[in-house]
C-alpha cells in the first residue's frame, strides 16, 4: 500500500477497493481519515453544541415575548375600551402602548442576543419592520 497513488477523493478509494487493491478495512480508514477535520477546523458532522442550542432557545423566547407583546395590548385595550364605553380612549391608549413597549423591548433585546437563530431574526426584523410602519404612518395623519 506503500506505492500507491496520493488518493484524494472517495470515489477513487472505492475503485481501489473494488479492483481488490485495498482491502474493506483499509478502504474504511482511509475514508474515515480523510472525513476527519483537519486540526483547526470545526467538525462539521458533529452535533451542534451548547451555545447553538442557547441561542435557540432564546431566539423562541424572544418571538414568543413579541407574539405576547401584541395580544396583551390588543386584549386589554378591548377589555378597557368595553368598561369605559369610549370616555377615555388616550388613557387607554397610553396604557396599551406602555405595555406594547413594556413586553416589545425585552422581545427586541433577547432576539439581538440570539440572531444566529431564526427566531431572533424574525423577531428583530418583525419589530423593526413595525416600529417603521408606524414612524411612516404618524407621519402621515400629522401631515
Amino acid at each position: 500500500m506503500e506505492n500507491l497513488p496520493n488518493v484524494s477523493s472517495e470515489e477513487e478509494l472505492l475503485e481501489l477497493r473494488n479492483h481488490r487493491k485495498i482491502s474493506n478495512v483499509e478502504y474504511e480508514q482511509l475514508r474515515d481519515a480523510m472525513l476527519a477535520p483537519k486540526k483547526g477546523e470545526v467538525d462539521k458532522r458533529a452535533p451542534a453544541g451548547e451555545g447553538a442550542n442557547s441561542k435557540r432557545k432564546q431566539g423562541k423566547i424572544a418571538f414568543n415575548l413579541m407574539l405576547a407583546g401584541f395580544i396583551v395590548p390588543i386584549i386589554s385595550f378591548l377589555v378597557c375600551f368595553a368598561i369605559s364605553c369610549g370616555g377615555e380612549g388616550d388613557v387607554i391608549f397610553s396604557v396599551c402602548l406602555f405595555l406594547w413597549l413594556l413586553i416589545e423591548i425585552p422581545a427586541f433585546v433577547l432576539g439581538v442576543i440570539a440572531w444566529p437563530d431564526v427566531f431572533g431574526k424574525a423577531t428583530v426584523v418583525c419589530l423593526c419592520s413595525i416600529v417603521v410602519l408606524v414612524v411612516v404612518f404618524g407621519l402621515l395623519s400629522v401631515a
